[in-house]
C-alpha cells in the first residue's frame, strides 16, 4: 500500500514537472513571439518614419524651386519696371518727395532667395515645427510637409503665366468715315499731360495700399510696389500721362502687363488685365484707353495694380490718383 502510494506521489510529481516545464516552454515561446512581433512593429516604424523623411526632403526641394520661381518673377518685375527701354528721355520731371529704391527691393529679394537656396531641410523643419529631423516624430513631419505642399500649390498655381488675350482685330474702314476718337478717363486730372496723376480706372476701394504688407497669396512679409484698386472685370483702363508703351504682354506674377515710358524719367505699370488693346511701341496719350482689368498673374481677385517709377524709385501711386 505504501508502495503504490509513493508511487502515486513520483508520478504526480513528474506530471507537475512535466506541466511546470511546458508552461516555461510556452512562456518562453511566448515571450520570444512578442519580442519578434515588437522588433517587426519597431522596423515597420522606422521604415514609416524613414519614407516620411524622404517624402519631406523631396518637398523642401519642390518649396526651393517654387520660392525661385516666386523671387526670380519678383526680381524680373523690377528690373522690366526699371530698364529704360531704349526710348530716349526728352525731357527731366521734377522728383516725387517720397521714393523707395527699386533696386533695393531687388537686393532683397534676390538675397531672400539666396537664403532659401542655402537653408538646409533641417533648418527649414525647425523652423517650422522646432524639431530637428532626428527628433521629430512623424507627425511633426507630415505637418511639415504638408504646411511646404500648400506653400508649393500656391506659388505654382499663381505664377503659372497668364494667357495674353490676343488684341482685337482692327477692320479697316471706309476712307470716308470717320475713326472715333479714344474714349477719354473723365476722372483723370487735368494739368501736365506728360506727369502721371488722376485715375486710371474706375474703382471702388485701394484694396492693398502702397508699402510693407502680409502677401495675399503666399502669406510672407514683402513689400507692394503699387496700390490695387478694386474693379470690376472688365473695367477700363487707362493712361495717366502721355508715353509710349515700353511693354505689353505676360510678366509672370503681373500677368497681362502693360508699361509706359513716359519719356521724363517717369513709367507707369498696370498690370493683372484680362485683356490689352495697345501694342509695345504705340504712343499714348493721357486718357487714352489701353486695357481692361482682370485678375492675371499673381491675383485673389479682379483688380488693377498700378505702379508709378520714377527712375529707379518707387513713389506711392495714391498720392497721384
Amino acid at each position: 500500500m505504501k508502495h503504490n502510494s509513493l508511487a502515486a506521489m513520483v508520478a504526480a510529481f513528474a506530471v507537475f514537472a512535466f506541466a511546470q516545464n511546458v508552461k516555461a516552454q510556452n512562456f518562453e515561446e511566448f515571450v520570444k513571439q512578442q519580442n519578434a512581433e515588437f522588433e517587426e512593429f519597431a522596423k515597420e516604424r522606422q521604415q514609416g518614419i524613414e519614407a516620411l523623411k524622404a517624402e519631406y526632403e523631396q518637398t523642401v526641394e519642390d518649396y526651393k524651386r517654387a520660392m525661385n520661381r516666386m523671387y526670380d518673377s519678383e526680381i524680373s518685375s523690377i528690373d522690366l519696371m526699371k530698364s529704360d527701354d531704349n526710348i530716349e528721355v526728352k525731357t527731366k520731371a521734377k522728383a516725387p518727395k517720397s521714393t523707395v529704391s527699386s533696386s533695393e527691393l531687388s537686393k532683397n529679394a534676390k538675397e531672400a532667395k539666396e537664403a532659401i537656396d542655402n537653408a538646409s531641410s533641417d533648418e527649414i523643419l525647425k523652423k517650422l515645427t522646432g524639431a530637428n529631423i532626428d527628433e521629430a516624430n512623424a507627425q511633426q513631419v507630415k505637418e511639415a510637409t504638408n504646411k511646404l505642399s500648400i506653400v508649393i500649390s500656391d506659388v505654382i498655381n499663381q505664377t503659372e503665366p497668364a494667357k495674353a488675350e490676343p488684341m482685337p482685330e482692327q477692320k479697316a474702314e471706309p476712307e470716308q468715315e470717320q475713326k472715333p476718337e479714344p474714349k477719354k478717363e473723365v476722372e483723370a486730372k487735368s494739368g501736365n499731360s506728360n506727369i502721371p496723376s488722376g485715375k486710371p480706372c474706375t474703382y471702388s476701394r485701394i484694396s492693398s495700399p502702397f508699402g510693407e504688407r502680409i502677401h495675399p497669396v503666399y502669406g510672407r512679409k514683402s513689400f507692394h510696389k503699387g496700390v490695387d484698386l478694386a474693379a470690376p472685370n472688365g473695367t477700363p483702363i487707362y493712361a495717366t500721362a502721355d508715353g509710349i508703351v515700353a511693354f505689353a504682354g505676360v510678366c509672370n506674377g503681373y500677368g497681362n502687363f502693360i508699361k509706359l515710358n513716359h519719356q521724363n524719367g517717369y513709367k507707369t505699370g498696370y498690370a493683372h488685365m484680362s485683356r490689352m488693346v495697345v501694342s509695345s511701341g504705340a504712343k499714348v496719350r493721357k486718357g487714352d484707353l489701353i486695357g481692361y482689368v482682370g485678375s492675371t498673374g499673381t491675383s485673389t481677385g479682379n483688380h488693377l495694380h498700378y505702379e508709378v517709377y520714377y527712375n529707379d524709385q518707387l513713389t506711392d501711386p495714391a498720392k497721384t490718383l
